[in-house]
């Protein structure tokens, strides 16, 4: 068991010398002895196996002990020896892996505390490419183009009590809704391959306890704050916002899904913290209202802030669902110029230029 005082936070803010407060690169050491390249081939063979395990349909933290190393080593190396993000972005690897919605929290509180103490000289130091490389192994976590590390990991983390073989996880209720969808004949197929049958994952949820689903909401939304805390320090400290957005959808995808799936057991403890009640008599009357939308609507922005209402209802009521985003980009679309719009909606050049000569729209509006 991972110990969750992992760190010290006030260590942590200490510089590791008057003279030197970010201490030295750890990359300079190449020894047999160096710890970063020693932790670094810890996670290539940890990486390695997990990738194994998912061409075998083997779940991802049966690996997760190979981690350990770097729970055990990182923190020390941060606050005895150097001030390193790239040696926190594994940090916070590790952490997901054994210490879940919570290790991401305290990995999360890790990186915000060494940009907002040691910015400026915080290793790795940048080069030719600039800041882009101090910040990198952090952005890499969200990913730029493609998927980042961190992603896979979070879509693993356990949203039920292990009662059986397995605990479910994000991962496995997305496939679950997905395989649910299908006619009889294939869903049975694909859940005698193998796949996740969503009545299966449904009663594993009512076997766990309320207490664990309290805690659990409370750790995704305490992770999500933190990252969103780290977000902002990141895009003061480069000047300019980096890609962070997956992990932020990633995120809000397991609170959706624990709010949804757990709604009786969050709502059978007491809270400080309100847990949405999607069934309550509050949500009835907001459709209610909705259905009677158009004979009660006088104005266009009444309009606009029911549409963002109903999105708000779906993204509650059925996280899985693309309803919610559909809705969304209608508001969105609401706010845009005529030529602005067309200009999204039509890609072809070519073809607005004709369509804005169709109905009169000037030349001055169709400058790709």
């Amino acid at each position: 068991m991972i110990n969750m005082d992992i760190i010290d936070f006030e260590a942590l803010k200490s510089p590791i010398s008057e003279e030197n407060s970010s201490g030295n690169d750890p990359r300079s050491d190449t020894s047999p002895y160096s710890a970063y390249f020693t932790l670094k081939d810890v996670r290539n063979t940890a990486r390695a196996a997990e990738r194994r395990a998912l061409v075998d349909n083997e779940p991802l933290f049966n690996y997760s002990h190979q981690w350990h190393e770097i729970l055990e080593q990182v923190p020390l190396l941060l606050t005895t020896e150097c001030k390193d993000l790239e040696l926190t972005a594994w940090f916070i690897e590790a952490l997901v892996r054994n210490c879940g919605f919570r290790g991401l929290e305290i990995g999360f509180k890790t990186a915000a505390i060494l940009i907002e103490n040691f910015w400026d000289d915080v290793y790795p130091m940048p080069d030719e490419d600039g800041i882009e490389t101090r910040i990198a192994p952090l952005v890499g976590l969200n990913g730029v183009e493609g998927e980042g590390t961190l992603l896979m990991p979070i879509a693993c983390v356990p949203l039920t009590e292990n009662h059986g073989e397995q605990a479910y996880s994000l991962w496995e209720y997305e496939q679950a809704l997905e395989i649910d969808r299908l006619d009889a004949e294939k869903k049975k197929y694909r859940i005698d391959m193998g796949g996740v049958d969503l009545q299966a994952l449904e009663e594993e949820v009512k076997m766990s306890e309320p207490t664990f689903y309290r805690q659990l909401h409370q750790d995704i939304e305490a992770a999500i704050q933190a990252y969103s805390d780290l977000v902002k320090l990141m895009d003061d400290a480069c000047g300019y916002p980096l890609p962070s957005s997956q992990i932020t959808k990633r995120l809000q995808a397991c609170l959706n899904a624990v709010t949804y799936l757990a709604e009786d057991k969050l709502k059978a403890l007491p809270s400080t913290d309100p847990i949405v009640d999607v069934n309550n008599s509050e949500s009835q009357t907001d459709l209610s209202s909705v259905s009677g939308i158009s004979v009660q609507l006088e104005t266009r922005q009444e309009a606009i802030k029911n549409l963002k209402m109903i999105a708000d209802f779906f993204k509650k009521t059925e996280p899985h669902s693309p309803m919610a985003y559909a809705i969304e980009q209608v508001v969105r679309w609401s706010d845009m110029s005529l030529p602005d719009l067309l200009e999204e909606l039509i890609v072809d050049g070519d073809a607005r230029k004709g369509y804005f000569r169709l109905v009169g729209i000037g030349s001055e509006n169709n400058q790709s």
